[in-house]
């Protein structure tokens, strides 16, 4: 809560006169809580994307309850050179969709701005360096392994949005980016590599909670990537099948009249001829990469099948020419994703099955457990995950908050929210 004496603090330090940003340092500083924001009109709308009063009422009252925890952590700090500021919102999408299971996401933003000196008058930076947040029902930095530009072939109604998608597209390939420094948090990027003052490198400090006797991650079966790729070739058919009729219906559209529009003709007859040339032979390349992925289900055994899909750790575009004409320019080039190499990429494209990468510093596929959702179609908003990041930047502040809330924030009170 904003204090009546933090308000008329907040008064005086504003209009205080200064000679130097440097001298502003040592400056009380206050903070604006969520319950106090400048913006009430921002603050009518932070929850509009939760559809129920119950869920904003969840929403509200778990994020007040971390934004208390933070204040406390700060009980013995001495704050100062700055107005720490929160708001609660949600993502541009509140609604995560975890395999079969959706739950509702939102977020608490504690952002530090600083006092700065000009004209020999105090003001406070309209911007924020270091900043606290909270995200409930999401982990950031977690990302799915295979994304495409048009999604819609790939969902679990065949081209009707419903947030869910084919099992291929629900596998997570995990970020190894961040490192567990042993201290209970993970770090992007060493204090000790950013020079002291520099305040155009963030760190940032990350804390992940889940449920307790759950897990939240399982790793992908061999045998259920296996069965994911003849689904998702299925889909590919479709979709190409589609492309190909939309071709022939343009196409067909500019040759209507051959004698009375002999250039619209002859474009249209090269259309038909050039956007073919992008799938070529795509009924034959499918049922190929079919009968492998179908062959190594059949020959091996379900020891083998029941381990861990670890694949090509490095997503890589391929690109090849396909000629349609005998002209020196009479090709496309096909750019393909998500294969082990160029050959696969001109043989049969996307998805080709070469093999696992367990021998070759591959990287392993994760899914939701499914398990771990129990009840959150009743509940969705409430917490079924927390992270805390802490960004900061290396100046003397940024470190002192940081560290103070390392040290004395109450972790275990997160986990009990689980």
């Amino acid at each position: 809560m904003l204090a009546i004496s933090s308000i008329f603090l907040l008064n005086t330090a504003f209009a205080q006169t200064c000679s130097s940003s440097e001298e502003l340092l040592t400056v009380p500083g206050t903070q604006v809580d969520a319950a106090h924001c400048e913006w009430p009109q921002q603050k009518a709308h932070w929850f509009d994307q939760l559809p129920t009063a119950a869920n904003k009422n969840a929403a509200t009252n778990l994020l007040t309850k971390i934004e208390t925890l933070e204040k406390e952590s700060r009980k013995s700090f001495s704050l100062t050179g700055c107005v720490l500021k929160t708001s609660f919102a949600t993502p541009p999408n509140a609604k995560m969709v975890y395999g079969k299971n959706t739950l509702l996401s939102y977020d608490l933003n504690l952002g530090c701005y600083e006092y700065f000196c000009a004209k020999n008058q105090l003001h406070v930076n309209e911007e924020y360096s270091i900043v606290f947040r909270a995200y409930v029902n999401r982990f950031t930095g977690i990302d799915k392994a295979y994304t495409f530009a048009d999604d819609y072939p790939y969902y679990e109604t065949y081209n009707k949005y419903n947030g869910k998608f084919i099992a291929l597209c629900d596998f997570i390939r995990m970020d190894n980016k961040n490192v567990n420094n042993g201290k209970g948090y993970y770090q992007d990027i060493p204090e000790s590599s950013v020079k002291p003052g520099n305040r155009s490198t963030f760190i940032t400090r990350t804390w992940y909670f889940t449920k307790p006797n759950t897990l939240l991650f399982m790793p992908v079966t061999r045998k259920e990537y296996l069965e994911a790729l003849l689904v998702y070739y299925d889909r590919e058919g479709l979709f190409i099948a589609d492309k190909i009729k939309e071709i022939e219906k343009v196409s067909a559209g500019m040759m209507k009249n051959q004698q009375k529009y002999p250039q619209l003709y002859e474009d249209g007859r090269k259309n038909f001829v050039i956007k073919k040339a992008y799938y070529p032979d795509w009924q034959q390349r499918i049922a190929t990469k079919k009968i492998i992925v179908q062959k190594a289900l059949k020959d091996n055994t379900a020891q083998w099948l029941a381990m861990a899909a670890v694949v090509k750790p490095k997503i890589e575009n391929y690109r090849w020419k396909n000629f349609y004409g005998t002209g020196p320019k009479d090709y496309v080039e096909i750019e393909v994703y998500y294969t082990d190499s160029q050959g696969d990429a001109e043989a049969t494209g996307s998805f080709t099955f070469s093999g696992f990468w367990d021998d070759k510093g591959g990287a392993t596929l994760y899914k939701y457990n499914p398990d771990y959702f129990i009840g959150a179609e009743k509940k969705p908003a409430d917490p079924y995950m927390i992270q805390l990041s802490y960004r900061y930047i290396n100046t003397k502040l940024g470190k002192d908050l940081v560290n103070n809330f390392t040290e004395h924030f109450d972790l275990d009170a997160v986990r009990n929210m689980l």
